[in-house]
């Protein structure tokens, strides 16, 4: 088989599903779109037998559709710790958030020192102030209650 004949071949593929799903969706119901015959008796029925019914069968009513209950909400219980704060003055940044991680606490603040300049690198900066002083215990949620004073490397502490 050559390539053009297979192209072709998966060309009509979507044509063909397309035509199978319009066929599918026109199902038959009855009726045909046409008037349905009228017929006329041409002689009165002389039976006094009355012609026997069958009950037209009865499907049971689908039972109502029950939603399943709501899941709560599982949320994280906040991470407790209990450490003494290491002294980070004079470490780099990042040394000194790597190092306040390792005992649990893992989102700490830090800002600028000289101004309100972006930290981009924080292994670029120099710790230079502590708000939790070096010995005192840290104790409870503290993420985010952890903040260091920086500078660039090539500056002076202020």
């Amino acid at each position: 088989m050559n390539q053009s004949s297979a192209r072709r071949r998966l060309g009509a593929l979507p044509v063909l599903l397309a035509t199978g799903l319009l066929l599918a969706g026109c199902g038959d119901d009855g009726e045909t779109g046409l008037p349905a015959p009228t017929s006329t008796p041409s002689a009165p029925a002389t039976s006094s037998a009355a012609a026997p019914t069958t009950p037209a069968p009865t499907t049971p009513a689908p039972e109502p559709a029950v939603a399943p209950a709501p899941t709560p909400e599982v949320t994280p219980a906040p991470v407790v710790v209990d450490f003494l704060m290491p002294a980070v003055v004079g470490m780099t940044l990042q040394d000194a958030q790597d190092l306040i991680q390792t005992n649990g606490v893992f989102l700490s603040l830090s800002h600028d020192l000289l101004g309100s300049r972006n930290q981009v690198l924080d292994a670029n900066r120099r710790v230079c102030t502590q708000n939790i002083a070096p010995g005192q215990r840290v104790t409870g949620d503290v993420d985010g209650a952890i903040d260091l004073g920086a500078v660039k490397l090539d500056e002076l502490c202020p």
